[in-house]
């Protein structure tokens, strides 16, 4: 099995992506349709404003704590796809057929990063009722892509959950809000096509996601032959098909003629690389040799930047015990 994954994540900001607007999820809204402007709902002859400042900067660090390489230079690109929750009947991306990404060729963890990039969510829709909420649209998205590097959901699980903790360090995402992932999986050995399992929405739901499809496609007759797109649904914990898979021209990817390029100075990068933490990996390694504490109680405080700078702060008076420091 060859596991790829596409990791969307909320980028912590207080502000749209291309607006005003508050930047506002889940319990903080009273109500629908109140974070919005004419430019969030793609009103008629609205134009974005220049990208979100505080954007910019977390997909740089993003990109930077993934080891990528960083373009100087990129743009946002139109996808266009017709859905009621996309109102100007595109979505601004910095990727697309001609894209030039924030970063590429990284590695975390012995998985390869494709690329970083930045988009805008779209509205909420519920097919349901015919409802859209447009509090959700605009807002700043990070999302990660991987080669097919992985080989078991255990595998893809153990690395996400490493990626969400390194992404805390910087507090670059909103861990209230948790990640979505599309999941690409293919079975090369049978000559499979790759599925891609839309919108998956929790770590247990991606292990089961990944578990289930693996089973169906070792199925006589259930190898895909096309590729395909599916989705999971976490009551009947299954995949079913939605349609078959799109190419990148489906989407018709053009440039965005009211974005200009972003440049960005080598001097920013350099100054945003030596502002990065130590990443939690160091963390645990400096944790057990450094301060010589077991490996449970050194994962424990490596899980969360405030605590563990809270007790290198704490022994670095000298006066303290670090066995004593450790279980307080």
């Amino acid at each position: 099995m060859k596991i790829g994954l596409e990791i969307h994540g909320y980028i912590q900001s207080k502000e749209k992506l291309f607006c005003n607007c508050k930047a506002e999820h889940g319990a903080k809204i009273t109500s629908p349709n109140t974070n919005i402007c004419p430019i969030c709902t793609g009103n008629p002859g609205s134009k974005p404003m220049l990208p979100n400042k505080e954007a910019i900067k977390k997909i740089l660090q993003i990109a930077l704590i993934l080891n990528c390489k960083i373009n100087p230079m990129f743009s946002f690109q139109r996808k266009h796809y017709d859905w009621p929750d996309l109102p100007k009947g595109f979505q601004n991306t910095i990727s697309g057929t001609y894209a030039v990404h924030v970063g590429e060729k990284g590695r975390f963890l012995d998985i390869n990063i494709r690329e970083v990039h930045l988009e805008e969510d779209p509205a909420a829709w519920n097919p349901e009722t015919g409802e859209i909420d447009y509090n959700r649209s605009g807002i700043p998205l990070v999302e990660i892509v991987t080669d097919p590097d992985f080989k078991s959901s255990e595998q893809v699980i153990s690395w996400l959950k490493q990626l969400l903790i390194t992404l805390d360090y910087i507090k670059a995402i909103d861990k209230n809000l948790g990640i979505k992932a599309d999941v690409n999986i293919s079975l090369p050995e049978l000559k499979g096509e790759r599925v891609e399992i839309k919108n998956v929405n929790s770590l247990e739901n991606i292990k089961d996601a990944i578990e289930y499809e693996f089973k169906r496609q070792q199925k006589l007759g259930e190898l895909a032959k096309e590729q395909e797109t599916r989705r999971y649904d976490a009551k009947k914990k299954m995949t079913i098909r939605m349609r078959s898979k799109e190419q990148a021209q489906d989407y018709r990817f053009i440039s965005e003629p009211d974005l200009p390029i972003v440049k960005i100075e080598k001097q920013r990068i350099e100054i945003l690389k030596k502002q990065l933490p130590e990443t939690p990996q160091e963390k645990l390694k400096k944790l057990i040799k450094s301060y010589h504490i077991e490996k449970n109680s050194a994962e424990v405080l490596a899980k969360n930047i405030e605590l563990v700078d809270f007790f290198e702060a704490v022994v670095s008076i000298g006066k303290i015990p670090i066995k004593l420091a450790v279980p307080w």
